[in-house]
């Protein structure tokens, strides 16, 4: 596996405004319908058909959108919803498609579950403005979603195969 590099040569930011790191995954082939994904931390996901058994246990790519959503959900929540105890919070993120999304997910539900002290109007304020927080600022996965990204698609030679977005 070569190793993945954080691009140096990006451009510095505007005075005062944050920046997000360059992030690169490589992902090979192990056989038919059956790959991992590797990040440059030593991390693996692998990835295969759902209806594959020979390549179970794997997550399919659609699943790995929806964990990256939760889980960028919870990491934000961590620092959004920090004054709230909520180590019990569980992030459902579901996929729903309809017939005119052919080959696309149509809609994404995120359902936050969490038992709140009862009666403590503040610790229910403070989680949802997490959660509003969480959507409309800070989860790039959330609002890359949402807003879309561009996507190059290059070939060996260099030359782009296909760009959208």
């Amino acid at each position: 596996m070569t190793t993945p590099r954080r691009d140096d040569t990006a451009p510095p930011t505007e005075r005062g405004a944050t920046t997000m790191a360059d992030y690169r995954v490589e992902t090979v082939r192990n056989g038919h319908r059956d790959w991992t994904a590797r990040n440059d931390r030593g991390a693996e996901v692998r990835i295969g058909a759902a209806d594959d058994p020979g390549v179970q246990p794997s997550f399919t790519p659609v699943e790995l959108l929806l964990a990256a959503l939760g889980g960028c959900g919870g990491l934000v929540m961590d620092r959004t919803a920090r004054s709230v105890p909520h180590d019990g919070l569980v992030i459902r993120v579901e996929s729903r498609s309809r017939p005119e999304d052919e080959g696309r997910v149509g809609v994404l539900r995120v359902t936050y579950e969490i038992d709140l002290p009862e009666g403590d109007d503040r610790a229910a304020e403070v989680f949802e403005r997490g959660v509003r927080l969480t959507h409309e600022k800070y989860c790039t996965v959330s609002r890359t979603v949402e807003h879309g990204a561009r996507v190059e698609a290059v070939l060996p030679d260099g030359t782009v195969a296909f760009a959208a977005g």
